[in-house]
């Protein structure tokens, strides 16, 4: 058990400290005089409450208007969201088309987004969240990160509000983003965030689109970033840059929050990316010997000052990955987070990963097992 417990305790050093060194070497977003259009696409279900919030972030772009249009799709809302865009489209001075999904044999985010995609008067497509928000030369950091080379840019997300719970939140999310940002770079894609991505229409229809994966509701983004990277190698990018950062609330509900969880966790088990998954088993294993190393100490059959070392350890190779990972994403410090992490993370990525095999989810008032 113990060699178990300390090989796998070098794997995670190794893990951390390779990711750390992965972010730094990431280029960053230099400017692109030549400006080329695009199609911003923003799939909605009930998102009354947000949506007139990400138009009008849209509205102060600087970027000529006349250079993209935003096109948003509805999901068979039963609120005022639809109302809401077209008031939106009635005082804001861009271009806002809607479309509306009208078989509900054929409902959910990746046939909004499909519909939307189909619509698009441009090549370029860039996607987002209605419940998100960046700053004014966001679409400018597309255009400077896209070239004639280019298929697909993944851009930064980050996790904003107040409290322990939040921050918490924004940490984990930091260390994921990093881990995507990291393995898209060295041509091995892991994930990606819908709400900031952007591809090329034509790759998008040359790989099928979402054909291949509509048995899962979730997954628009990774699934497609696996496919366009295999159909073409080097082409996709991360986009490294501060002006890009989308931001998005955190949740304030535990409940919410598993439950969010959950859906990203089920795409696991349907991930054709051969290395995601067994990354995926690795890390659900070291979590389970980490928690079985501080039981031993505890039950006195370990030395506890061995296991008080490997936990030292652990936590140097997180944070020194995390930090400036969470610098960069503009958020607070990361130190107490990742201290408090080293307790219920362990359970949390336990907790997850029986629940995609076993658990179920409700997403947009739908339920899904």
């Amino acid at each position: 058990m113990i060699f178990l417990i300390g090989a796998f305790t070098v794997l995670h050093i190794f893990f951390y400290l390779r990711l750390a060194f992965g972010w730094r070497r990431i280029p960053k977003v230099f400017k692109n005089e030549s400006l080329i259009p695009f199609s911003v696409i923003i799939p909605v279900r009930n998102e009354a409450n947000t949506i007139a919030q990400i138009l009008k972030h849209l509205s102060g772009q600087n970027y000529p208007k006349d250079l993209f249009e935003v096109i948003v799709v509805d999901d068979f809302s039963d609120d005022d969201t639809v109302d809401q865009v077209i008031q939106s489209k009635d005082s804001l001075d861009i271009n806002i088309r809607l479309v509306q999904l009208e078989d509900e044999s054929q409902q959910g985010k990746k046939h909004a987004l499909t519909a939307g995609i189909k619509a698009a008067a441009h090549e370029t497509i860039v996607t987002t969240d209605a419940d998100c928000w960046f700053g004014e030369n966001w679409i400018r950091t597309y255009n400077d990160t896209f070239d004639d080379t280019t298929n697909m840019v993944a851009g930064p997300v980050a996790i904003r509000g107040k409290g322990l719970f939040a921050r918490l939140q924004q940490v984990e999310f930091s260390g994921l983003m990093g881990f995507g940002a990291v393995t898209i770079s060295e041509e091995n894609p892991s994930m990606c965030s819908g709400a900031n991505l952007g591809f090329r229409k034509r790759a998008f229809e040359e790989v099928g689109g979402y054909t291949d994966n509509l048995f899962t509701p979730s997954g628009d983004d990774e699934f497609l970033l696996f496919n366009i990277m295999r159909k073409f190698p080097h082409s996709t990018k991360f986009m490294k840059s501060q002006k890009a950062i989308v931001s998005t609330a955190a949740h304030f509900s535990l409940r919410a929050f598993i439950n969010q969880r959950i859906r990203w966790t089920s795409k696991w088990k349907h991930n054709k990316n051969g290395k995601v998954r067994v990354s995926a088993v690795l890390f659900f294993l070291d979590y389970l010997l980490f928690y079985a190393a501080v039981l031993g100490a505890f039950l006195g059959w370990f030395s506890p000052q061995l296991i008080g070392g490997i936990v030292f350890v652990r936590f140097v190779a997180m944070f020194s990955y995390v930090a400036p990972i969470n610098r960069f994403l503009k958020g607070k410090g990361a130190f107490w987070p990742l201290v408090v992490f080293q307790i219920i993370y362990p359970l949390h990525v336990l907790f997850m990963g029986m629940n995609s095999i076993f658990g179920s989810y409700t997403w947009k008032g739908r339920r899904y097992k």
